[in-house]
């Protein structure tokens, strides 16, 4: 679990921080112990409140584009992860932190959740993904919403937007959250690499282009140990319960 651990700041995003950020996603990936990784931050009042504004107010413009583009680096590096991504979050993300979280894979929240892309309230807007990942996930019309209104977004709203998996009482969060973990890392590591690099590419490419990225890499992983003795495995249970009902309709005839 990588926990973001400003919580004087609401875990806001400082330099230092998203370059530690960065360098444990970079472990997390190659810890061959680690099949999920869960991202919360520290505390119960912010998952992630974003960029700290102190810093940025002290930027150029082009202290600014580079700031927008080692974020944007270190979230798609997130986004693209070879495992998968859970968002553990407990109270507020937002701006930096609601990107952070559309970066994961999956969001678990607390009732106490709050999503949004405040930035547009400080003449700014969203700059570590936030418009793209938003219009992929939500659609270009509640990524415009969240975007150009500012606004905070409950965890219910984001339930029926789509992009929350589940909310559950803070008390329960941790819990909910490796339970779910445990479901996804009983499946085998390899298969999930490639299902969600498919997944990914379906935001991104076109139809025929997406369905030939999705064939050749599920040849790819047809191609390991995994697969076959899951085929296998499904084929022995099958002819087993096969066999079974053949002797008790034999027994039933005699």
């Amino acid at each position: 679990m990588l926990t973001l651990n400003r919580p004087d700041k609401l875990n806001a995003f400082s330099p230092h921080l998203l370059a530690a950020f960065d360098v444990a996603l970079d472990d997390a990936l190659a810890d061959t112990a680690t099949r999920i990784v869960v991202i919360t931050g520290s505390g119960n009042r912010a998952f992630a409140a974003g960029n700290d504004v102190e810093v940025l107010a002290g930027l150029d413009p082009i202290g600014a584009y580079r700031a927008m583009a080692t974020g944007q680096k270190v979230f798609m590096k997130l986004h693209e992860l070879a495992k998968p991504t859970i968002a553990m979050v407990n109270g507020y993300a937002l701006g930096g932190g609601f990107e952070l979280a559309l970066a994961c894979d999956f969001i678990i929240a607390a009732e106490n959740a709050r999503f949004g892309f405040p930035e547009i309230t400080l003449n700014t807007m969203p700059g570590w993904g936030g418009t793209q990942l938003a219009v992929a996930k939500l659609g270009i019309a509640r990524a415009k919403q969240m975007v150009l209104t500012g606004r905070h977004f409950s965890a219910d709203e984001c339930l029926a937007f789509g992009i929350v998996e589940r909310i559950v009482e803070l008390h329960l969060l941790l819990d909910t959250v490796l339970e779910f973990a445990s479901t996804l890392a009983a499946h085998d590591s390899f298969a999930l690499e490639m299902a969600k690099r498919s997944l990914n590419r379906a935001a991104e490419l076109p139809l025929g282009a997406g369905l030939d990225f999705e064939a050749a890499h599920y040849a790819v992983n047809f191609a390991g140990a995994a697969a076959r003795a899951g085929l296998d495995a499904f084929i022995e249970r099958r002819a087993a319960r096969q066999a079974s009902v053949a002797r008790s309709t034999l027994q039933a005839q005699s």
